[in-house]
């Protein structure tokens, strides 16, 4: 599933090695180089079926009853740790519940997913992969990240210049 990200040296000396593979996040396909040395990482975040349903996603339906939305964490591998992060979670809306904080009518919600959209692995299917994000590069000139999807068919871009609480908001 991939976890792991190295720096290494054209003769096979190994500058850095850092593992994104517990039970919060695990790392997976592509990473984005900085021109400030850190990484940019696209990570799966397990949400349990119950955090997923108290966020009003109707139909979990995996053999692990986990959701997997996506985060993207920045790494500064020098001193091995994340300094900047986004989290799909954080921008949610669903049209189910009216009782939940993140009820609201969808199209008028552009700038959020919708958590009830696409399945989360399948029936017979060992993930829970939602988006399934394969890319992510980033713009210097805007200081924008860009993912691609390949479930959702889509691309978002994120503003990289928000701090961590400002991320985890609606504004930004």
């Amino acid at each position: 599933v991939g976890g792991g990200i190295q720096r290494i040296l054209w003769d096979g000396e190994i500058i850095w090695d850092y593992v994104i593979s517990n039970n919060t996040y695990q790392h997976h396909h592509d990473v984005c180089p900085l021109p400030n040395g850190n990484i940019l990482i696209i990570a799966w975040e397990s949400k349990s079926a119950g955090e997923a349903y108290a966020m009003g996603r109707e139909i979990i339906d995996n053999p692990i009853n986990q959701m997997w939305p996506t985060a993207i964490l920045e790494l500064d591998p020098t001193i091995g740790e994340f300094v900047w992060e986004w989290h799909l979670w954080d921008h949610l809306v669903q049209d189910v519940d009216p009782s939940l904080s993140n009820y609201g009518v969808i199209s008028e919600h552009p700038e959020l997913m919708n958590i009830n959209y696409g399945n989360v692995g399948g029936l017979f299917d060992a993930n829970a992969d939602w988006m399934h994000v394969n890319a992510i590069d980033y713009n210097v000139f805007l200081d924008q990240i860009v993912i691609s999807s390949r479930y959702m068919n889509e691309v978002y871009i994120i503003d990289h210049s928000t701090t961590v609480e400002e991320a985890a908001g609606h504004l930004g």
